[in-house]
């Protein structure tokens, strides 16, 4: 019986772990969308598109962390393949190649100038 009991519990933590990372990701990510929804005046279904791509990334990312956790190179190879899928489907989402290119472009600027 106690070992169905801690079996409980630890899966419960698990749950809510689980839970709270998703929470996190969809925090982060919706704060990102509604700042480049304002600096490049995003119409609602690009900013939609943006909202589901962040997500999406920061899911993966939180999965490639801890599934390389132990092995440094290879997690820094996924991560940078995931960010190249990232930017190839924002540059697509916010208006093709060479239109998606120039305002990622923006993007780029705002956040660095933000950094001073």
């Amino acid at each position: 019986m106690k070992n169905l009991e801690a079996i409980v519990i630890t899966l419960m933590l698990f749950v809510t772990l689980g839970v709270h990372a998703q929470k996190k990701s969809e925090k982060k990510a919706k704060k990102i969308t509604k700042e480049m929804t304002q600096v490049l005046d995003l119409t609602k279904n690009e900013s939609e598109a943006i909202y589901n791509i962040q997500l999406n990334r920061f899911e993966q990312n939180a999965a490639i962390k801890k599934q390389y956790e132990n092995q440094p190179e290879e997690k820094k190879q996924k991560l940078k393949e995931l960010g190249n899928k990232v930017y190839n489907q924002l540059k697509n989402a916010l208006g093709g190649k060479q239109k998606g290119k120039e305002r990622l472009a923006k993007w780029k600027k705002y956040k660095q100038s933000k950094k001073k």
